[in-house]
């Protein structure tokens, strides 16, 4: 390994030294790189300014990152519509006659929910309000209620529109927003009937933890009446992602129409103005916390690459006669370690310049990257000793995360074997892609 590469390689391990000491990542990032760039430079800090003065303003002007905002608002607006209510009432009447119904209808209201809020923790946060009191009613065990909640909100990552998807194709560049959002569905397909099977596995072996099926029936006009609520969800899912899929317009154009729809949809269902507003607000204020993480990464990833560290980390794998699925499990290793201690999104900006590149350098699908680690980036939010969705979800309902980690063990073993597959078989994840074009 050259000496670049080594510069690389350090810059890396100062960086994510940096953010466990508790330093800001965009200030870790941005330092790391200056450092970095001073030094490939050898100490040339004319070119080093020039970057620094160019880069970030390529990266704020750019047109698709716009992308990001918009989807943001689509998420938060999701959340405040009754969107979510309106999806777990429609499952849970067909699921409500089998044991585990109503668990599985939280699976199954996240799955839809999904297809319009793109955002983990908002699903957390909204099913924690909307599906626990009923499993508290029906006499659910408690812990494994809330478990199996927040591991169903890693669906709302899969489902486009994604958020961490889309900032995965904002930061590499030339992968296909559209293609990769539509790449979620087969594995969050899998994950929803995965999860259902959980369920019932324990319902029969932990009999005590799940109560009995509900003792309503509700006849089939109620059933098929029910669909309505989800005409909505499959309207918005059609136009926004169907329209960006197929390039009818940019995934730019698809945020502000699915914002627009949901605000009207808000207005239909009397949703105070006041209340879309302030979410309209935290929309913005998320955006202004995420723009500098952003345009760090991106410097960063200017260093990486200039570094060469990907290239010759691939050829030091070779060079050891390392397969390529022991580097992407060790790769995924790391990935739930990070998740211990940093949310979806900061893990994909800190860690794509390097982990990408060598992935695909080893033949991966690109697409298959993408969903993957996505997938067990947000599932390592569901580990202690800092789960950042166990925690959000505890903050909602005002209980001690380790209720929650105690839950929620069977579904992240289960998540963790989804990934693997996934990883095994890429045709889960590029199938609905390659026959919907």
């Amino acid at each position: 390994m050259d000496t670049q590469a080594i510069v690389g390689l350090g810059g890396f391990a100062v960086m994510l030294a940096m953010i466990l000491l508790g330093i800001p990542i965009f200030v870790s990032l941005l330092a790391v790189t200056f450092v970095g760039l001073v030094i490939l430079s050898h100490g040339d800090l004319t070119q080093v300014f020039h970057q620094f003065m160019t880069a970030p303003y390529a990266r704020a002007a750019d047109y698709t990152l716009a992308v990001l905002p918009l989807f943001m608002l689509v998420g938060v607006l999701a959340g405040e519509t009754g969107v979510g209510e309106g999806a777990y009432s429609a499952v849970a009447k067909w699921t409500n006659r089998v044991r585990g119904g109503l668990l599985m209808a939280t699976v199954g209201g996240n799955a839809v929910f999904g297809a319009v809020c793109g955002m983990s923790v908002a699903a957390n946060m909204v099913f924690a309000k909307i599906a626990i009191p009923h499993l508290r009613r029906a006499k659910y065990d408690e812990s494994l209620s809330m478990g199996c909640t927040v591991a169903a909100g890693c669906l709302s990552n899969l489902i486009p529109p994604s958020m961490p998807i889309i900032i995965f194709c904002v930061l590499v560049g030339d992968l296909s927003i559209g293609r990769a959002l539509m790449s979620g569905l087969g594995p969050a397909l899998l994950l929803v009937v995965l999860l259902c099977l959980t369920i019932y596995v324990i319902s029969r072996l932990r009999p005590g933890k799940i109560p009995p099926a509900g003792e309503v029936h509700y006849p089939w006009r109620e059933r098929l009446s029910s669909l309505k609520l989800l005409l909505p969800i499959l309207g918005f899912f059609a136009l926004v992602i169907g329209g960006t899929f197929w390039g009818v317009f940019p995934a730019t154009v698809g945020g502000a129409i699915g914002s627009v729809i949901l605000f009207v949809y808000g207005l239909i269902r009397r949703v105070p103005v006041k209340k879309m507003t302030r979410a309209a607000w935290e929309a913005c204020v998320m955006n202004a916390g995420f723009l500098p993480i952003i345009i760090a990464g991106t410097m960063f990833s200017r260093f990486i690459a200039l570094s060469r560290l990907p290239f010759h980390l691939n050829d030091w794998f070779v060079s050891m006669h390392v397969p390529p699925y022991v580097v992407f499990l060790i790769v995924l290793v790391f990935y739930v370690f990070m998740g211990c201690i940093m949310d979806i999104a900061s893990i994909i900006i800190v860690t794509i310049p390097v982990v990408f590149p060598l992935l695909q350098s080893m033949g991966f699908d690109p697409y298959m990257l993408v969903i993957v680690l996505v997938f067990v980036g947000e599932m390592a939010g569901l580990t202690p000793p800092i789960g950042m969705n166990v925690f959000a979800t505890a903050a909602a309902l005002r209980v001690d995360p380790g209720r929650i980690f105690k839950g929620v063990l069977p579904f992240f073993l289960v998540e963790l074997g989804t990934a693997l597959v996934i990883a095994a078989v890429p045709g889960i994840v590029t199938f609905i892609p390659n026959l919907l074009s």
